[in-house]
Formats: C-alpha cells, sequence, structure tokens
C-alpha cells in the first residue's frame, strides 16, 4: 500500500514534467563549454558516451588533430559538479530469524543524496592529459577521493599508444559503472578499480588497452616480510564494425592465498560486450567467466576452482524523436557453474528500468525500479536467506 501511494505521488509529476520544461541550457558541463558544443556532441544520453564521446575520451580530452594546452591557456576553468538526489522507497523481503521458513518484510521511504562528485579534467601540456575528481557518496557520506591520473599521448604516431599512470577506472568505454543510465550499479565486474600503469591505443578500427595494477592482496605466503601489489594484469581489445562495437576484455587478478604456503590464489575474469546502436537506441550485450582458484572443497578435504557465469542485457530507446524520454531497462545474473566446491543452488539476479526525461542535455529527473536478490554474498554457501529487494526512486541528476 505505501508502494502504490508513493507512485500516486510522484507519477503526476513525471507526467507534467513537459509543462515546466525549459529550453536547452547555456550553462554546459566542463568540455562542452571549452568547445562550445551541446552535451548530445559527445552523449547519446547523459553521461553515456556515443562515438563520438568515445573517441573524443579515447584522444585525451581532444579534438582530431588538437594537441592539447594548459589549463591557464583555456577561457573556462576545467572543473564540473555532478549531483544526484532523490526520494527512495526501498522494501526488503528477509528470512524470519525465529526459523519459521516464512519472510519478513521491512519498507523505508526517505529523501536521500546519491551522490555529489567534483571532476576536473583535460590537458595540461601538448601531448599531456590529467583527470582528477572525489566527491560525496550517500546520506552523511564522506569526502572520497576518485580517480587521479596523468596520461602521455600520442607515443605513438596519431594515437596509437598512449601512456596512463595513476589511480583511473579501467573499463570499455561503453560499458561503466561511472557511465549508466540507471541509478543502481552493475551487479557483475564491470568497471575495475585501476591502481598502476596502462597502455592504450586506437588504430585502424581497433582500440585497445593493456595494464598492470594494484592487486587487492593483505597477505602473502607464511612469513614474508614483504608484499608486492602491482601484479594484476588486464588487456582488452575493441573492434569497430561500421559503429558498432565488440570487445574483449581478460583480467589475471591475484587474492589472498587461500592455501597454506601460497604467495597467492589466483582469479581470472574473461568477458565479451558488445554496443549495438542507432541514433535513437543502444543495446549491450555481455557475458563474463571467473574461475577461482584453490577454493576449499565442500567435504573440508582438499581444494579445487570455482567457476562463476555472468551476463547482462541492458537497453536504451529514445521514446520521442526530440530524445527527451528515454527509457533504460538492464537484466544481470550472476550464477555458479558445476563446481565440487560449492553446494549451493540459486543466483544473484538484477532488474531495472529507468524513465527519464531530459530537462535539458546535461539535467534530467528519473524515474528508477529496482528488483534485486542476492544469494552470491559468499560463494561457498547456499543461503536463501539473502534479503530480496526492491527500490523506487524519483530522483534529478544534474550536471554542471
Amino acid at each position: 500500500m505505501r508502494l502504490i501511494r508513493f507512485l500516486l505521488f510522484v507519477l503526476p509529476l513525471v507526467a507534467a514534467l513537459p509543462l515546466f520544461a525549459p529550453q536547452p541550457g547555456h550553462a554546459l558541463p566542463l568540455f562542452a563549454r571549452k568547445y562550445e558544443m551541446q552535451c548530445s556532441q559527445c552523449h547519446l544520453a547523459f553521461p553515456r558516451l556515443n562515438a563520438f564521446g568515445m573517441r573524443f575520451r579515447q584522444n585525451g580530452y581532444r579534438l582530431e588533430g588538437e594537441k592539447g594546452q594548459s589549463p591557464w591557456e583555456s577561457k573556462e576553468f576545467p572543473l564540473s559538479l555532478v549531483g544526484n538526489v532523490g526520494i527512495q522507497h526501498l522494501r526488503t523481503a528477509e528470512a524470519d530469524t525465529t526459523g519459521s521458513g516464512t519472510r519478513v518484510h521491512f519498507s523505508t521511504t526517505q529523501f536521500i543524496q546519491n551522490a555529489v562528485e567534483f571532476h576536473s579534467a583535460g590537458t595540461l601540456a601538448p601531448s599531456l592529459t590529467f583527470h582528477f575528481d572525489n566527491g560525496f557518496a550517500g546520506p552523511g557520506g564522506v569526502l572520497e577521493s576518485g580517480m587521479a591520473f596523468i596520461q602521455v599521448d600520442d607515443v605513438g604516431k596519431s594515437g596509437a599508444l598512449n601512456v596512463k599512470a595513476g589511480i583511473y577506472d579501467a573499463e570499455i568505454p561503453y560499458l561503466s559503472d561511472s557511465r549508466k543510465t540507471t541509478l543502481n550499479g552493475y551487479i557483475n565486474p564491470i568497471t575495475l578499480d585501476g591502481r598502476g600503469v596502462e597502455l592504450n591505443g586506437t588504430k585502424s578500427g581497433w582500440t585497445y588497452a593493456a595494464g598492470l595494477i594494484n592487486s587487492e592482496r593483505s597477505t602473502g605466503k607464511t612469513g614474508s616480510t614483504s608484499l608486492n601489489n602491482l601484479e594484476d594484469g588486464y588487456v582488452w581489445l575493441m573492434r569497430d564494425v561500421s559503429n558498432q562495437l565488440v570487445t574483449a576484455r581478460v583480467l589475471m587478478d591475484r587474492q589472498d592465498p587461500r592455501v597454506a604456503d601460497k604467495d597467492a590464489s589466483e582469479h581470472v575474469l574473461v568477458q565479451a560486450s558488445a554496443y549495438l546502436n542507432q541514433p535513437r537506441w543502444a543495446l549491450i550485450p555481455g557475458y563474463n567467466f571467473e574461475s577461482f582458484a584453490d577454493e576449499p572443497d565442500t567435504s573440508g578435504v582438499g581444494t579445487g576452482s570455482l567457476g562463476l557465469h555472468g551476463a547482462l542485457l541492458e537497453a536504451l530507446y529514445f521514446l520521442d524523436p526530440n530524445q527527451r524520454w528515454l527509457v533504460t531497462g538492464r537484466y544481470e545474473i550472476r550464477h555458479v557453474g558445476v563446481s565440487k566446491v560449492s553446494p549451493r543452488k540459486g543466483d544473484d539476479t538484477q532488474s531495472e528500468i529507468n524513465l527519464a526525461y531530459f530537462v535539458n542535455p546535461n539535467a534530467k529527473i528519473c524515474l528508477d525500479w529496482t528488483h534485486a536478490t542476492f544469494r552470491l554474498h559468499n560463494p561457498l554457501e547456499d543461503n536463501p536467506t539473502e534479503p530480496v529487494t526492491d527500490e523506487v526512486q524519483l530522483y534529478a541528476h544534474v550536471g554542471y
């Protein structure tokens, strides 16, 4: 009943938005202000990039043929603010702790600040790119650091090789936690927390990257007095076929040892995805397989490998020719494959539908519904008591 009342309150507000919509504003975020062009030049739907935006990002935040300049030579200071605030209704179903086998339901309705972020990015000099950001997340959130990297561009001719170093999001250009058009993030491993060095480039319709980044290990072999964390390697390769993109990525991740006298236990992630698009829609299918070595056998004797399969299908569609109304839908699943070390059944799943109205190209008001079931929190346990959540949120997302 509370959910129905919530929807009866917010739906008329969303329906009335066109009556109050201003014309596209002139206060445009960072690069749009610098180059005096609309945000739609780089974005299919703010903040998701289109083909032009992907090339601009890959080229070190420069237009084709541009060398780059220091921020002091530009008439615009390179700073952007992104904010997201809304009213949330969250309903959670959990198993009754008395052992009755029934589920107990809880619900809350509240205003919530999802994020406030500050970004500074651009060029420091010819062929030298930078990006720094930080922000606040969640109610009462503290200021958290984000990306902080420098990239030397055009080490290879015309962007064939660039060198990036620092803290950055290692991600596929069209599949990114920070550039999603839904409220909630992906449950599959989409964006890697890169802290290290990456070589990247583009040539003849191919875009590619290879990096060496910090692992999350905190321990090593018993008795060891040193720990080298710069040890995770990844590589990805993307092919442009008539503006349709196909990508493969591999990550070799070293984790805390699960077997005595080993330096580390291995985790391998293999992914494939595609970006199929036309002016008013985009479709993103994706699949990943994860293999965890040295997992304890459920019998308590010996170890084995654990395999996780993950898949997602995401679709974006503009309902009108003026590209004001956008619908985004996504379904994801994570599933344990046949394994001697895991007796559990059940999957992590998340379904999300988002309806957005763009007041101007860099400001939108959205209605978002998410249904999530998490049973893989500990992959070695069959835990049907994990909560099932339904979230509805009406929120505003603004970038300047």
